[in-house]
């Protein structure tokens, strides 16, 4: 033992021994008395085994604390990573909706007149051309559309964007569709506003009326004041002939009679729709078949005419 410093002190000053913070004199004394003292010196080596025992855990402790932070950190790196790069994709679209794809103009937006209509009766192509009528705007895209309720019904869909300071404003379009032969067209968007453009059965009145009487004519078993002819739509090919068919309603009612508007049948009394339709063919010498329902097929068994 150490006769200049007793053990408590040398003991005293092992923490600090052990953590190396003491002065050198000190540090000196310390191992001089560990030496010489065979009971300091196991104290020591206990301290030290503890000591070091406890700040390994301390460490560890403090790994483990920085290492969740750095979890934490990544994860919310990629949660802020993953916000932004959906923020960044939604502003994306908002723009590309806006400026490049456009949207479906109403109607009431377009103007298409008779004039901008043409139809081909060579090839049966419809050529449509009009004008947007809003400021600031450039038509993207016109497309059509068939009908998902009739076959004979197209729908024309006119986009326009916004234009962007280095954009030219376009505000008029032109659109062929092909195959119109019997159909209608439609200017129209997507939240059901439609305004006909085109019907066939309008642009060849004349040749309906024709069609008619000769449908009468051919069958006196038809009255004209009583029994209605309702043009189906579409073209109809029987017999490798292209033609048109007409529904059949009889007028019930003493005196009643009938009349159309807007291609609607109007009668004074009730309608009757028969069970056949009549077929005749387009071009002359004009070829007429019926279509019986009961059967559902074409004849030229006139009885049927006189079946109620």
């Amino acid at each position: 033992m150490n006769n200049n410093f007793p053990c408590d002190i040398i003991r005293d000053l092992l923490p600090g021994y052990i953590d190396e913070i003491l002065s050198e004199t000190g540090t000196n004394t310390v191992q001089e008395h560990l030496a010489e003292c065979e009971a300091c010196h196991k104290t020591y080596l206990e301290m030290k085994e503890d000591w070091t025992s406890e700040t390994e855990v301390k460490e560890r402790i403090v790994l483990d604390g920085f290492k969740k932070i750095r979890r934490r950190t990544r994860t919310l790196k990629i949660a802020l990573g993953a916000a932004l790069s959906l923020l960044l994709l939604f502003t994306l679209s908002i723009f590309v909706k806006v400026f490049v794809i456009g949207k479906p103009l109403s109607t009431h937006e377009i103007e298409i007149s008779a004039e901008k209509l043409s139809y081909d009766e060579e090839t049966d192509r419809l050529t449509i051309s009009g004008t947007v009528n809003l400021a600031s705007c450039r038509v993207t895209r016109v497309e059509w559309q068939q009908s998902e309720e009739d076959k004979n019904e197209v729908n024309i869909l006119v986009y326009a964007a916004e234009t962007l300071p280095f954009q030219a404003e376009k505000g008029e379009f032109n659109l062929t569709v092909p195959d119109m032969k019997g159909k209608t067209a439609y200017l129209a968007c997507p939240e059901y506003d439609r305004r006909e453009l085109y019907n066939w059965k309008h642009y060849h009145n004349e040749k309906m009326i024709e069609l008619e009487n000769e449908i009468y004519d051919r069958f006196p078993e038809l009255d004209r004041n009583r029994d209605a002819l309702s043009y189906t739509g579409g073209i109809e090919t029987a017999d490798g002939t292209e033609g048109i068919r007409f529904c059949v309603h009889s007028v019930i009612g003493e005196n009643a009679t009938f009349w159309t508007f807007n291609d609607q049948i109007i009668t004074d009394g009730d309608l009757e729709s028969r069970d056949f339709e009549i077929w005749i063919s387009l071009e002359e010498p004009y070829q007429i078949l019926l279509f019986d329902y009961q059967t559902g097929q074409y004849t030229d068994d006139t009885s049927i005419l006189d079946r109620h």
